[in-house]
């Protein structure tokens, strides 16, 4: 089947390419209420010289932009990040109760298992940091008053810093970068005034003034490119400012070398392919979700994407050639939220007419509950409409933007029957649909509408070659196979497409749902990827979540707690799961895998999905109340509602149990798993 072998390739990504016309993006550039808003594209005053040129190594790239398929471990604002030993090193900060912390924290970039790295000396948050010759720095900041320590970040989980150093004042609110043997402290505020001496050291001990900033700044983002070192915006006495600064550590010079779009403070700035990638911020008012490209051989800034969540105050480190912005604020919240920044062959990229029909214009007015929150989503959502056979994408505001199966969609004698669950593919090109009660698999191609693929017999169960007996929850991996748990033949399933037999088969197939895991499974509902490339099982018959390897090696089996009916147990972060209770009363629910309650939340009728979104938010199907939330696990609410509670319905801002969730690409399920997703 030609449109399967299109379907097979390995993972394209979202991504804007750095060669096309200034404003264009192939992001969903649609804005999500009025606190997303965001300036548009300019190019920045240059005064480089014509003859310089941009960077030839970025041609023909993209950057992609992309939650992180985790967490941090609790929400993180103001701290230092930093490239360390076994990961990034993240030291101080402010945690969402407003206080500062000592805790240095090691995160594994490509998993996301953090662990105790140390402590600081003294708590700390709006520090500088930078490393020399292997060191890790913390520059002042402070929690009451700025202060001009210097701190080390120690090593090992019992290890303490040490204080090895005095600023020749104290300093917050800085920024700290190394360009080649020596660090830099940059801009910042001791509490009265705005200090303008660029201080350098080359041993964290000993500093001498640089240069002089032309506008003093606190809270400006900071990189070190092209052999100079760049400033962009921050906060001065009048306010936020747009001015972009270039020091040359060669003269000691320091001057205004052009403007962002619009003021900004407390971005980051990443160096990406001799490339400067600011992100985040706030922009008049509003947490800003714009990342900007500028060109240091050209003086040059351009809109290149958009962040997943919006964010001011986080930290922003590289390493491997990837970019990270880890935690800060959204508005008046702390966010838990770790995004990646990292540039990909354009060619990679999803054409957006063809493969994000969604981003057609929106018509009719949006439908959502009464205080709904549509700045809470960062992304429309996919939801399989189960008793209303059909799928839909619905955008923050509540409009229908995209509904599978319309007139002319379906084959003669094709039916689209009962989907329980649907996901992107993995390159964002397919939604892989479950029909559990109708006994399929099937592959839509979003480009077409068309299904292109489908395993089983539609109305017929059974265990033999191409026959489920009620699948869930099917996930496709980067290489094109499908993982599925098959609930009734008690059986985790492996299908390569285009083939309708099974490749391979985790449990024996049998009427008897037993929990022993690898050998049989107590009816199987749901095997959702994790970070470290194992599968998280649940199993309906006596309420278990198993962690285990596609080649059936079982990390750990728990019982949620007080779960009565366990449904799509999938990964907020490692060491911490998450599950909804398909009962009436029914609750959503995170723990971990000794099986101890970390949260729980009541007052829903059979949930059968939850998924964490970046922000630290739950989005979720609450399938016999007829509607989709997002929950805010701080505050215990609701923020946001697409149907009419307990009342069912077909028409716009209705639905009927509503049974499978998703994001649209790039904040999707399976495209942000996509690096560390197992393979059979």
């Amino acid at each position: 089947m030609p449109a399967w072998r299109r379907f097979r390739i390995m993972v394209a990504v979202v991504a804007v390419c750095c060669l096309l016309p200034l404003g264009y993006s192939v992001f969903r550039m649609a804005t999500h209420g009025p606190s997303r808003s965001a300036p548009s594209s300019t190019s920045a005053p240059t005064s480089a010289p014509a003859s310089r040129a941009s960077n030839p190594s970025t041609a023909g790239m993209a950057l992609q932009v992309m939650p992180a398929p985790y967490q941090l471990p609790a929400p993180l604002s103001r701290e230092v990040a930093l490239p360390g030993a076994g990961g990034l090193l993240i030291a101080g900060g402010l945690t969402s109760q407003g206080t500062s912390t000592d805790a240095v924290t090691s995160l594994d970039p490509a998993t996301g298992v953090t662990r105790a790295a140390g402590r600081l000396p003294a708590a700390t948050h709006d520090a500088a940091g930078a490393t020399l010759g292997g060191q890790t720095y913390v520059f002042g900041g402070g929690t009451v008053a700025s202060v001009p320590t210097v701190q080390d970040l120690g090593a090992g989980a019992s290890a303490k810093g040490a204080v090895v150093g005095q600023l020749p004042a104290a300093r917050s609110d800085a920024s700290g970068v190394s360009a080649g043997s020596v660090a830099y402290v940059i801009g910042g505020y001791d509490g009265t005034r705005w200090d303008p001496q660029v201080l350098a050291t080359r041993d964290g001990r000993h500093f001498r003034v640089a240069a002089r900033l032309p506008v003093p700044v606190r809270y400006a983002a900071v990189a070190a490119a092209a052999g100079e070192i760049w400033v962009f915006g921050g906060q001065t006495r009048s306010g936020a400012t747009n001015v972009v600064q270039r020091i040359s550590p060669s003269t000691g010079q320091a001057s205004v070398a052009g403007h962002l779009p619009a003021p900004v403070q407390g971005a980051v700035a990443l160096v990406l392919g001799g490339q400067i990638y600011l992100a985040g911020g706030v922009v008049a008012g509003a947490t800003s979700p714009i990342v900007y490209r500028f060109d240091p051989a050209m003086s040059t800034v351009n809109a290149a994407g958009r962040l997943p969540v919006p964010v001011a105050y986080a930290a922003g480190t590289v390493t491997d050639s990837v970019g990270y912005l880890i935690g800060g604020e959204d508005g008046s919240r702390t966010v838990p939220s770790v995004t990646t920044l990292r540039l990909v062959p354009a060619g990679q990229a999803i054409p957006q007419a063809a493969q994000e029909p969604w981003l057609a214009p929106a018509t009719g007015p949006g439908l959502l509950a009464p205080g709904s929150d549509p700045s809470v989503l960062p992304a429309d959502v996919l939801i399989a409409d189960h008793h209303n056979n059909r799928l839909l994408i619905v955008d923050p505001q509540g409009r229908v933007r995209w509904e599978f199966p319309r007139p002319g969609d379906l084959a003669p004698g094709q039916t689209f029957l009962e989907p329980d669950d649907a996901f992107f593919s993995p390159d964002g090109r397919y939604i892989i649909a479950t029909q559990e009660d109708d006994y399929v698999i099937s592959v839509i191609s979003v480009a077409t509408s068309k299904i292109v693929y489908r395993y089983g017999v539609p109305g017929v169960p059974g265990g033999g070659p191409n026959h489920l007996f009620n699948p869930d929850d099917a996930m496709l991996t980067p290489s094109g196979v499908i993982v599925s748990a098959d609930i009734k033949n008690c059986r985790v399933v492996i299908i390569t497409p285009p083939a309708h037999v099974l490749t391979r088969v985790i449990g024996q197939t049998t009427n008897a749902c037993m929990h022993e895991p690898p050998h049989r499974f107590g009816s199987p509902n749901g095997a959702f990827p994790m970070t470290d490339g194992n599968y998280l099982i649940t199993e309906i018959n006596g309420d278990w979540a198993d962690e285990m390897s596609l080649g059936g090696a079982v990390s750990w089996s728990a019982n949620p707690p007080g779960v009565l009916y366990p449904s799509d147990t999938n990964e907020v972060y490692p060491g911490r799961y998450l599950t909804v209770d398909y009962s009436n009363p029914g609750q959503v629910v995170e723990f971990t895998s000794a099986g101890h309650l970390l949260w729980r939340m009541g007052g829903f009728n059979q949930p059968s999905l939850a998924l964490p979104l970046p922000d630290g938010d739950i989005l979720l199907n609450d399938d016999f109340n007829h509607r989709v939330c997002v929950v805010d696990p701080a505050a215990n609410r609701i923020v946001w509602q697409y149907g009419h509670t307990g009342k069912s319905g077909t028409g716009p801002g209705y639905l009927n149990d509503p049974d499978g969730v998703d994001l649209v690409p790039p904040d999707s399920l399976l495209v942000t798993h996509a690096a560390t997703m197992g393979e059979p």
